[in-house]
């Protein structure tokens, strides 16, 4: 079994021309392996406490004093949209303590106006007509429920949900999954730049 990956790390995005996109992405691994990052870690994460290389411990979260907390983080350091990945094909099986550890981050990014996004992977693997047809997701009955079901038991409203096709076998991009991912994209950035604009 692969071992998950607890490093917290930047990501940034080449555009055509070499440079990079005006923007990056922190990934912190989910909360629902019980070896993973702590609820608290997630938290300092989104308050722009934890410095970039920093490896989670999976029993001991971050604390004031460290090496790896950042003290005073400059805005650069906050996040900025927080975006959660639920999987639709695993909604009905989700742990209610992961569930609780969710909605305790969404709380805090509430408290401090955080935009929040979900993105709703795998949306093929539940829906026979949009694994034939991707053009047919918004049309779905089943991805409909199955984003309602998703704001149900997380808390965050429909209008926030983007149901997305995860790249899996393909050898190549392709026209469909590339509109459904970069549709969930500019609502990020978006979401994004309105709340660095209030701040």
């Amino acid at each position: 079994m692969e071992k998950c990956r607890l490093e917290y790390k930047t990501y940034k995005i080449r555009n055509v021309n070499g440079g990079f996109l005006p923007f990056v992405m922190n990934d912190v691994m989910g909360l629902e392996n019980k070896d993973g990052v702590q609820t608290a870690d997630v938290i300092s994460a989104l308050l722009g406490h934890v410095k970039e290389g920093y490896e989670f411990n999976p029993d001991t979260p971050l604390t004031e004093g460290d090496r790896n907390y950042v003290s005073n983080p400059s805005p650069d350091d906050k996040v900025h949209c927080l975006v959660t990945i639920v999987s639709a094909n695993s909604l009905s099986l989700m742990d209610q303590s992961v569930i609780k550890k969710m909605k305790t981050v969404k709380q805090q990014a509430n408290d401090i106006d955080i935009p929040q996004i979900v993105l709703l992977t795998k949306i093929d693997e539940v829906c026979p007509l949009v694994k034939k047809d991707l053009k047919k997701t918004y049309t779905s009955k089943k991805i409909h429920e199955k984003i309602n079901q998703c704001s149900n038991l997380i808390g965050t409203p429909v209008k926030f949900i983007f149901p997305v096709k995860n790249y899996c076998y393909e050898s190549d991009t392709n026209d469909p999954t590339d509109i459904l991912i970069m549709l969930a994209l500019r609502h990020i950035v978006s979401a994004a730049n309105d709340y660095v604009a209030s701040l």
